[in-house]
């Protein structure tokens, strides 16, 4: 969802940037997660409560953005990003000064799945409670139908960018599939 979001922001903006900064804005809210790196720094080893995924920062590139455009186009990938985490498990919206994960419709883990210590075997459970929740596909769906519908009318030159976004979909997919 997090790279047609990018599409969607910089199709937006469109006017007012150059290509490589299209790029960027394209995969930044990609990037954003991968704080994941970091995960055994944050409470149960869940990136979604370090700071990097909490509003802070990308307020912080929203008030830069005052003075550089591009910092205010990337602190809105942030801003959505961190907010559509929000709907499935939730996040730590104002870490470090409140840790705690606030939203999420999907259910929480399970202290077992928790403590495996096996990365692949959370993430199983992980993808697999995501892809069972038609609200969550219906979201992926409609991010990325405007996704591509705006690359159409806007500029169809930059339908290539949508190759990241399919890529990501068969990559998510094939993990899904791969899971016991």
């Amino acid at each position: 969802m997090h790279i047609s979001q990018g599409i969607i922001i910089a199709m937006l903006f469109f006017p007012y940037l150059e290509f490589l900064e299209v790029c960027l804005v394209v995969i930044f809210p990609f990037l954003i997660d991968f704080d994941f790196l970091l995960s055994k720094y944050a409470k149960n080893n869940n990136h979604r409560r370090l700071v990097t995924h909490s509003l802070i920062p990308y307020f912080c590139l929203l008030i830069i953005g005052i003075f550089f455009p591009l910092a205010l186009i990337l602190g809105i990938c942030g801003v959505v990003h961190i907010l559509s985490d929000a709907i499935d498990w939730g996040t730590a919206l104002f870490a470090p000064f409140y840790g705690e994960p606030v939203g999420g419709i999907l259910p929480k883990p399970p202290k077992e799945i928790v403590e495996i210590p096996d990365y692949r075997k959370r993430q199983c459970w992980f993808v697999k409670t995501y892809y069972a929740s038609r609200f969550m596909i219906a979201l992926e769906v409609l991010f990325g139908v405007i996704a591509i519908l705006l690359i159409i009318f806007i500029d169809v030159l930059y339908l290539w960018v949508t190759i990241f976004y399919f890529l990501f979909v068969v990559l998510q997919l094939n993990f899904y599939l791969k899971c016991p």
